[in-house]
């Protein structure tokens, strides 16, 4: 009897093991299609379909899309030509600069200095740089970061253009302080490259090294994102896509590549979408950044009475058709990029096109629409 009564123990322990194995199981099968949302091969022809007429319509060469679940690419697909005049085709490996994208990367290194003790967010920009023009003083570095320190964009003062010519650090400088403050620094949101550009100066003034160079060893190379570097032009690049703009005829016209020198971390950077997937996944842990720094790079900024903005640290904070997301768009001569991060649905979205004056939202909606099915379209 003794047993026998052993016996019907064993089987009973089995029995629940197996019973929560099995809701385990189920459990995570559940968490992976909440993540990784497999769409129909009829919804992906259409996609595709969607994708080629909007290129067409919007006389577009070229597109990557693709599609991250915590780092793992979940789908890629190129459209088009990289380069129109050798008729190079996209494809999932090309290169395309990506403008305001950039900015998350500097934040990024920011961050890291921030961590090692080497850089103070709510220390004045001219301890850092203490010949910038007297009427920024004030200014925190934690101010560009969130575009609330009122210093003019260069950008918007000499357009995109600007990004095609060298320029030095006075140049830009000279610029900016062309116009004078547009609100007291903390007092207001206004969007400054400007902000990004001195960010990159004080990263270049701790470290000893220009801003590629701290972006390669504090991140790039760390993670594998052996694609991912300053759009310099005189360099050869493997697989780098042409950028193009459109005359008054609407006939494409070439671009020049991105100057390093005019941008700098404001908007330099070019990538691919594995190389933006493997960025992905390390957001997703402690490898390069501790949960403090992200929690502080991912809360929005508030100017001193309260008044909250949707920026954060070189990220975007807001709903994208309903959903929680931390994004960037990027726009640079030649190029239009987007960056979404879906926090709940644990979904990337990732667009490149090579041409400049494009809205990259409406594909990104489109991709959202076909990996969360559950959004209906607005």
């Amino acid at each position: 009897m003794r047993g026998l009564r052993l016996e019907k123990k064993v089987h009973l322990a089995v029995r629940v093991f197996i019973v929560i194995a099995l809701g385990h199981l189920l459990f995570w099968v559940n968490v992976v299609n909440a993540i990784t949302a497999s769409p129909s091969k009829a919804s992906l022809v259409e996609l595709d379909t969607w994708m080629t007429t909007y290129l067409k319509e919007n006389n577009t060469p070229g597109a990557v899309i693709a599609v991250a679940s915590q780092g793992e690419l979940v789908h890629v697909k190129a459209y088009g030509l990289a380069n129109v005049e050798l008729a190079v085709p996209v494809s999932k490996e090309t290169v395309f600069e990506i403008g305001s994208v950039s900015k998350q990367f500097t934040s990024a290194a920011a961050m890291l200095m921030v961590e090692e003790g080497k850089l103070k967010l709510n220390a004045a920009i001219h301890t850092y740089l203490p010949f910038l023009p007297s009427e920024w003083m004030g200014v925190t570095v934690h101010q560009l970061l969130t575009h609330t320190s009122g210093i003019p964009d260069y950008e918007e003062i000499r357009s995109y253009d600007i990004y095609r010519h060298r320029l030095t650090p006075q140049d830009v400088i000279k610029i900016a302080q062309s116009r004078p403050m547009d609100f007291p620094p903390g007092t207001g949101w206004y969007y400054s490259n400007t902000g990004y550009y001195l960010l990159s100066m004080i990263l270049e003034n701790i470290d000893g090294l220009p801003l590629g160079k701290i972006l390669n060893k504090r991140i790039f190379l760390p993670l594998g994102m052996t694609q991912t570097r300053m759009a310099d032009p005189e360099a050869i690049i493997e697989n780098r896509a042409a950028g193009y703009w459109v005359n008054k005829r609407n006939e494409l016209i070439n671009r020049n590549p991105t100057e390093t020198s005019s941008t700098l971390g404001a908007g330099g950077l070019l990538s691919s979408a594995s190389d933006m997937a493997k960025w992905d996944g390390a957001l997703y842990d402690e490898r390069l950044l501790s949960a403090e720094s992200k929690t502080k790079m991912w809360t929005v900024a508030s100017n001193f009475d309260g008044t909250e903005t949707d920026y954060a640290y070189g990220w975007v904070l807001s709903d994208i058709e309903g959903l929680r997301s931390v994004s960037h768009r990027g726009l640079v001569a030649g190029f239009g990029t987007n960056f979404i991060r879906l926090l709940d649905e644990k979904l990337t979205v990732i667009v490149f096109i090579n041409r400049y004056w494009v809205s990259t939202k409406p594909i990104a909606k489109k991709i959202i629409h076909t990996f969360v099915p559950r959004v209906v379209p607005k």
